[in-house]
């Protein structure tokens, strides 16, 4: 059975910071969900990355456990679709800062950037 190691799936130390204090802010966090919800925005599908709870935790999703102790918990049904992704936590030149998921398996993005196509 395919399962998404590290490697596959790999998250700057900026944005390893910032999703390991999202697990440490949320009381009965255990790791950071990451999943792709369809039939949302112009472009079909969005992200969606949220701190997870033990008893959220699914059969159905792969773990991955990074070095330092961050879990990222992804559904089986997406994993070949996160392949090869890059998560970072940028600051632009506004001072807005935001996580960004560069994953070379999407063919198309919206305008807004926040709804993508597989």
């Amino acid at each position: 059975m395919f399962g998404l190691t590290s490697k596959e799936v790999m998250i700057t130390p900026e944005a390893f910071e910032y999703l390991k204090e999202q697990v440490k802010s949320s009381s009965d966090a255990v790791g950071i969900k990451l999943m792709i919800l369809t039939g949302k925005g112009c472009s079909g599908n969005e992200y969606d990355m949220k701190p997870l709870s033990l008893e959220n935790i699914s059969e159905d999703d792969d773990v991955i456990e990074y070095e330092g102790g961050l879990k990222l918990f992804i559904p089986k049904k997406d994993g070949l679709r996160f392949f090869g992704t890059k998560i970072d936590y940028i600051t632009d030149n506004l001072g807005s800062s935001r996580i960004v998921i560069v994953n070379p398996n999407e063919t198309a993005r919206c305008g807004c950037g926040e709804s993508i196509s597989f």
